[in-house]
């Protein structure tokens, strides 16, 4: 059998014959290589390694500032729970005494009257009674510390007023209380 001029067959396996041809050009693949030659498609170039990290990196350059701030959302809601939990542990006391600062003799209006020992497990805050506490009044405070510093003081008082300096534009009174008289924005815990 002829394959046509400049043509031979080659029959290395008699089920398939392959036509070799010497004058007739072959047409180009997609997965040719420069100058005809086939490659090999054996991992990934250099250029394909480098788009994926520029990729990898605008990504986490845009997560990682969103992932911080709802890290920071979750400390301080952690907080404000553990704030309402100890305006709870006041009141108690309150009914309880009749006063918020019995002192060790659970009586009222005796010498040895102070604020209760409060034991907080917030982290990346310090609680505290600014001014300390009165017969008939407190105000717990939350400062930030650590990598939440600078989210702003949070608040809460006897009457369960709560407040939040989000900006620290504020300032402190004569007792060493944050925002003597809060703008109305600074009276809420629910945004941010």
């Amino acid at each position: 059998m002829a394959g046509g001029p400049g043509c031979s067959w080659s029959s290395r396996n008699r089920s398939s014959r392959v036509a070799v041809s010497a004058n007739v050009p072959r047409t180009a693949r997609a997965d040719d290589g420069p100058a005809g030659r086939t490659r090999d498609h054996q991992g990934f170039s250099l250029i394909e390694l480098l788009v994926v990290v520029a990729m990898v990196g605008i990504l986490a350059a845009v997560a990682y500032p969103s992932y911080q701030e709802q890290v920071r959302s979750a400390r301080r809601s952690e907080v404000q729970a553990e704030l309402m939990r100890l305006a709870h542990f006041m009141e108690r006391i309150y009914t309880e005494t009749g006063c918020y600062n019995p002192g060790a003799d659970n009586v009222c209006g005796t010498g040895d009257d102070a604020a209760p020992a409060i034991a907080t497990g917030a982290d990346h805050y310090s609680v505290s009674f600014p001014g300390g506490v009165a017969a008939n009044a407190f105000t717990l405070q939350a400062t930030p510390t650590g990598p939440q510093a600078g989210d702003g003081v949070l608040q809460i008082d006897e009457l369960g007023q709560k407040f939040w300096d989000e900006n620290g534009d504020e300032g402190t009174d004569a007792l060493g209380l944050e925002a003597p008289s809060p703008e109305a924005k600074d009276l809420d815990w629910s945004r941010g």
